[in-house]
């Protein structure tokens, strides 16, 4: 017994720093919102910066996270946690000092580039770590930690920002302290806890099918970024997606042969196979393309409309994330028993949230009561994704062997950041091109012109989420797709 009590302990101190840094890497998809508005009036940047600033992390995350996945599997998870860590260090220096939206841009691609390193690990490790009848509860506790890492940043981060010293730098000068102790971390726990990385093995990345993959995505995205509503947006623009649908069908062919010859491709054809991973990855395309919407419409409604200190507005989110760590703990505890019933749930909870939310503004609710009625409305939010994230990690890995265990994340977390992307990415264009579009800026354009945006970003978010509910009821009620 007494032998292992300390094996047990390291795992769980292990699930932790995993959850924790993972909890950081999604938090720097959303916090970002925060800063939006002080960056547009401190920078004088336009909606395409400010679109760049989110996208720029998201697109990166997503392009660098399946060959970190395969390259973790064959033998170098420790050495790709390190250089992420490192990365992330690099960059949250780089944004906080930028003295411009180019340079701040950039940070954000490291830091994007980085994170991409460091995710798929962090779940290589714990599935790793536990055996298929044990990560419910591990993947709880992991999906606890994720959500207790999201719930401070944002009423922390907006803290710093009404600092007069920091601003809107606050925000990333929030990831310098948080870095450096996850390093520290990681040298006295994970590099403690047991062989993480397994036999190393000479990794088999499709590199091209990587640049193909790259390309599509960049493309897709390319028109929502340059759509302002402003006269000069090139009509040419959306003529990107005619080669964005042939690198599409390159991109699938080349997996196909790669998969003849015995080869894996970016996307592994193995994993695809099996249905709970299939089904986790189609629930987190659609699942994660509606909370980055739902949150920039709402953090930059709130500040730039009302009037809100991004302090006060992280406040207001925060109910929001302590209740994630309920519905993760939940959600770990019972998925084993309820399984997509779980996810169902959520989501239709979370839907509450945000009807009732954007149904406080339609109603022309003043901004006192919606300081003291948002915060309610959410902790639904929350709960909901607690129940709908912590399951679905669960659900999607649960059959997948552990040597292919970074892999399946990476290809989970692609899923999930592509979504992201197109969230974001459609979400302020809904949002900022009525505004620019009309001639005002952030800063200038009235609570009427805001409020109207908030209503176009919205109904984008809650579509993502209506397709959500589509992908968990087919799985309940058919076959698994």
């Amino acid at each position: 017994m007494t032998a292992v009590l300390p094996v047990v302990r390291s795992r769980l101190a292990a699930v932790t720093v995993c959850g924790l840094a993972a909890g950081m890497l999604l938090l720097d998809i959303h916090k970002v919102s925060l800063a939006i508005p002080e960056i547009e009036r401190s920078l004088g940047a336009g909606p395409t910066g400010i679109q760049l600033v989110s996208a720029a992390y998201v697109v990166l995350f997503a392009v660098t996270l399946v060959p970190a996945g395969r390259i973790g599997d064959h033998g170098h998870r420790l050495l790709l946690t390190r250089l992420g860590l490192w990365g992330g260090l690099v960059a949250a220096t780089l944004c906080s000092l930028a003295p411009g939206i180019e340079v701040l841009v950039l940070g954000r691609a490291l830091a994007g580039v980085s994170a991409g390193l460091l995710m798929p690990q962090l779940l290589g490790i714990v599935q790793h770590l536990y055996r298929a009848e044990e990560r419910g509860r591990a993947f709880g506790r992991y999906g606890v930690c994720v959500s207790l890492a999201t719930a401070l940043g944002p009423s922390v981060g907006g803290l710093l920002m009404v600092m007069p010293v920091l601003g809107w730098r606050g925000v990333f000068a929030l990831n310098l302290p948080i870095f450096a102790v996850l390093l520290i971390a990681t040298e006295r726990v994970l590099a403690r806890t047991g062989p993480l990385d397994g036999g190393r093995r000479r990794p088999d990345v499709d590199w091209a099918g990587l640049a193909l993959g790259s390309a599509f995505l960049v493309l897709v995205l390319l028109p929502l970024v340059l759509t302002t509503g402003r006269p000069d947006d090139p009509g040419a623009r959306w003529l990107a997606l005619v080669p964005a649908v042939a690198l599409l069908a390159a991109f699938v062919a080349r997996g196909r042969r790669l998969a003849a010859a015995g080869r894996a491709g970016i996307i592994d054809a193995w994993l695809l196979t099996v249905p709970s991973f299939r089904s986790g990855v189609l629930v987190s395309l659609t699942w994660f393309a509606s909370g980055p919407g739902v949150n920039l419409a709402v953090l930059v409604y709130l500040q730039a409309a009302r009037g809100l200190s991004p302090f006060e507005v992280g406040l207001m989110m925060l109910p929001s994330s302590l209740t994630s760590v309920l519905g993760a703990h939940l959600g770990g505890r019972f998925v084993d028993r309820w399984g997509r019933a779980l996810t169902l749930t959520g989501i239709l909870v979370t839907l509450a949230g945000v009807v009732g939310t954007v149904g406080l503004v339609a109603a022309g609710a003043s901004t006192l009561v919606l300081v003291a009625t948002v915060p309610a409305l959410q902790l639904l939010s929350g709960l909901g994704g607690g129940l709908v994230v912590s399951p679905n990690h669960t659900m999607t890995l649960q059959d997948v062997p552990r040597d292919r265990g970074s892999a399946a994340g990476a290809i989970g977390q692609l899923g999930q950041r592509i979504a992201n992307s197109l969230g974001v990415s459609t979400a302020s264009m809904a949002y900022y091109s009525p505004i620019y579009g009309s001639g005002h800026t952030l800063a200038t354009a009235t609570e009427g012109m805001h409020r109207h945006a908030l209503y176009g970003a919205v109904a984008v978010a809650v579509a993502y989420l209506v397709a959500a509910l589509a992908v968990v009821l087919r799985g309940l009620f058919a076959r698994p797709v």
